[in-house]
């Protein structure tokens, strides 16, 4: 699971990440962490690829910034989770008009955020492909697949941040879990992406520059099928 921590005091953003650790540790997710003393790198960070799960913005006392943040970023289409940390309730209102799922008061404490981070994932598990390695499950977003590959008695998940997954399963059994729309069961060794597919040919061509084989014997169909999901998209 992708954090970003927005916060100009960087005790604060310490502090917070020794409860997120906790709260994960608690969980068995794996999570990465990013924080951010200027808002306008957060931005940066977006607008370059970056996908976050949540966000954590401190709202300053008599100090609208954080709200602005929010709404920056919801009016850039970000669809992740938003949490406020704050020292007082004073702009707790405009929060929820942001669609933030959380607002803490400080001083933190693992019992504010446990609650805030319960109502932050609740759900999420439908728009994530949950990856186990060694007792850790990794929440990885749908949308973060770019392709799986079948590779012998394995399969690799390929995200569009260059990062490889292993999953020791089959590729049938994993679109089978997957059961979304999006993915495609292109080839016997590969399930695609369509929302990350750029070219159609004999083979699909990906956002990151990769190609994926199709069967060929079900080039027409298959290809059929990526067009009437476009479609159906616009």
């Amino acid at each position: 699971m992708q954090i970003a921590i927005c916060d100009e005091d960087s005790e604060e953003s310490k502090v917070l990440g020794e409860y997120l650790k906790q709260y994960f540790s608690q969980k068995s997710i794996s999570f990465e962490i990013m924080t951010f003393i200027k808002s306008t790198d957060l931005m940066y960070e977006i607008e370059d690829g970056k996908s976050f799960d949540i966000i954590f913005i401190e709202n300053l006392p008599h100090n609208p910034d954080g709200i602005n943040i929010a709404k920056k970023l919801r009016n850039s289409r970000y669809s992740g989770q938003i949490i406020f940390s704050a020292q007082t309730n004073e702009y707790a209102v405009e929060g929820y008009e942001v669609n933030a799922c959380g607002y803490i008061i400080k001083p933190l404490s693992m019992s504010k955020l446990g609650k805030a981070m319960d109502r932050a994932t609740d759900g999420l598990s439908d728009n994530v492909y949950c990856i186990r390695h060694r007792g850790d499950i990794t929440a990885l977003p749908l949308n973060d697949i770019l392709y799986i590959e079948s590779c012998n008695t394995k399969c690799i998940v390929h995200g569009i941040n260059g990062r490889k997954y292993t999953v020791y399963n089959q590729l049938r059994k994993i679109a089978e879990e997957l059961h979304d729309s999006r993915f495609l069961r292109c080839h016997q060794s590969y399930i695609v992406n369509m929302n990350h597919i750029i070219k159609a040919d004999k083979c699909f061509e990906m956002i990151s520059g990769e190609k994926v084989l199709i069967r060929q014997r079900n080039l027409k169909e298959i290809r059929n099928v990526y067009i009437e999901y476009i479609d159906d998209k616009r």
